[in-house]
C-alpha cells in the first residue's frame, strides 16, 4: 500500500459507520486498479460532508456535480449484488439488487431476496456466481468482506440443488445457449462445439475455457508479458511500467481497466488532458487515444493467439464485456484478425479459429440459467 492510498484510506474513516462499511473496504479492494482520473474523482467526492454522501451512496440521492457520476456507479456496483428467479431456463424475472455492506452473511440476504418476492417457500434451488475462487465449502468472496459455507446454504435454503461457480465461470455458461444476435464476428469463421475460450477484460482480466459440457476457471491474466511480442512502442510502456512498479507486466496489468489509462499516459507524457477510460476509448480523434487503442489491440490480438494456441480453442475465442465492445470497433475487424493469426508455425491452424464479440446484456443471468436446467 502507497502514501497516497494510506492517506485516502484514512480519508475514508468517516463519521457515520454506514459509509465507513462501504468506503473503506472500496479502497482495500479497489484502488489499485483505478486509473488516475478515477482517483481525483473519489477524492473529490470524499470532500463532501458525511450526511451528502450518506445520501448519494446509500439512499442513491442524485447530485449536482454529474461528472463523478461514474465514480458513484462503480463504488455501488461493487458493493452489490443482483438476483433473478427462473423457472424455465430460458426466461428470468423478479430481478433485485442489494447493498451486500448491509449484511451480515450471505444466507441473510437471499433470504431477504426470497421473502421481498415472494419466493421463499417456493425455491429449493439455486445458482450463486461469485468473485472468487471455489476451494472447497468454505467461500470468501474477493471484492467484499463476506464468507458463507455453500454446505450451510444447501442445508438451510436450496436443499434440492446449489452450484456455486467464480462469476467468470458462470458468464461462461451462456455460450451454450447464444442468440445469433449477440454475436459479432471478426472474420468469416464461425463458432463450432470444439474446445472454446471466454476473455473478458474488466477490473481484471478473465478466462475461462469451455470444452465440451464444462468451464474451467483459470487465471490466465496474470501470465507475464512475452517479449516476442514488444514492438518499440509497446517496449516503451512495458519499461515506464517496469520503472514505476520494480516489476514485469502481466497482461492484466495492461489488458484492462486500469491499462488503458496507464497506455494513454505514457503515450501522451503525461500531458495535462485527464480523460476516463470511457473518454480514451471514444475520441480516436485524439492522436494519443488513437494510439492507446490501437496498442492495447495489437497486445489483446496477442494474447488471444496465445492462450488459444495452449488451449487449442479450435471452437473459437468469444470476448464478453463492455471494454472490448468499446475498444474493437468494425473498422480494428481485419487488423485485429491479422494480428491474432500472426504465427510463424501455427498460421494456418489461427485461421481456422473463429474470433467473436459477445454483445449480450447480462451475461451473468444467462449463463446462470443454463447452470439451472441442470439442477
Amino acid at each position: 500500500m502507497n502514501e497516497l492510498e494510506k492517506k485516502i484510506l484514512w480519508q475514508c474513516r468517516r463519521g457515520l459507520w454506514e459509509l465507513d462499511a462501504i468506503l473503506i473496504p472500496f479502497v482495500e479492494r479497489c484502488f489499485s486498479s483505478l486509473d488516475d482520473s478515477e482517483i481525483t474523482q473519489f477524492r473529490e467526492l470524499l470532500s463532501y460532508e458525511d450526511i451528502e454522501l450518506f445520501d448519494i451512496l446509500v439512499n442513491k440521492k442524485e447530485f449536482e456535480d454529474k461528472t463523478l457520476g461514474s465514480m458513484v456507479a462503480k463504488i455501488i456496483e461493487f458493493q452489490n449484488s443482483r438476483f433473478c428467479i427462473t423457472e424455465t431456463g430460458s426466461e428470468y424475472r423478479d430481478v433485485k439488487t442489494y447493498p451486500i455492506s448491509k449484511f451480515t452473511n450471505l444466507e441473510e440476504l437471499l433470504e431477504l431476496y426470497l421473502s421481498d418476492t415472494g419466493n421463499l417457500k417456493g425455491v429449493n434451488k439455486a445458482v450463486i456466481g461469485v468473485a472468487a475462487p471455489i476451494l472447497g465449502d468454505d467461500v470468501s468472496f474477493v471484492n467484499v468482506d463476506l464468507e458463507f459455507k455453500i454446505s450451510s446454504l444447501k442445508k438451510n435454503l436450496f436443499t434440492k440443488g446449489l452450484t456455486v461457480v467464480n462469476d467468470l465461470a458462470l458468464q461462461a455458461y451462456a455460450v451454450f445457449n447464444l442468440d445469433s444476435k449477440d454475436i459479432n464476428y471478426i472474420g468469416e469463421r464461425k463458432i463450432t462445439d470444439e474446445p472454446k475460450i471466454l476473455v473478458s477484460p474488466g477490473t481484471g482480466l478473465g478466462l475461462a475455457g469451455i470444452v465440451n459440457n464444462s468451464v474451467v476457471s483459470t487465471e490466465a491474466g496474470h501470465i507475464n508479458i512475452s517479449d516476442k511480442v514488444l514492438r518499440p512502442d509497446l517496449k516503451k510502456i512495458v519499461d515506464k511500467f517496469i520503472e514505476d512498479n520494480s516489476r514485469v507486466p502481466t497482461y492484466e496489468d495492461f489488458l484492462s481497466g486500469k491499462g488503458i489509462s496507464f497506455f494513454y499516459r505514457t503515450l501522451s507524457q503525461n500531458n495535462l488532458k485527464n480523460l476516463t477510460n470511457e473518454e480514451i476509448l471514444s475520441n480516436r480523434e485524439d492522436e494519443n487515444c488513437r494510439r492507446a487503442i490501437g496498442l492495447q489491440n495489437y497486445l489483446l490480438a496477442s494474447y488471444l493467439r496465445y492462450v488459444a494456441l495452449v488451449w487449442g480453442a479450435k471452437g473459437g475465442v468469444l470476448l464478453a464485456g463492455s471494454i472490448v465492445n468499446s475498444l474493437i470497433h468494425e473498422e480494428d475487424h481485419d487488423s485485429f484478425r491479422s494480428t491474432f493469426e500472426d504465427s510463424e508455425t501455427m498460421k494456418k491452424f489461427m485461421q481456422q479459429i473463429p474470433l467473436a464479440l459477445l454483445t449480450i446484456q447480462d451475461i451473468g443471468f444467462a449463463g446462470g440459467m443454463e447452470l439451472a436446467k441442470k439442477l
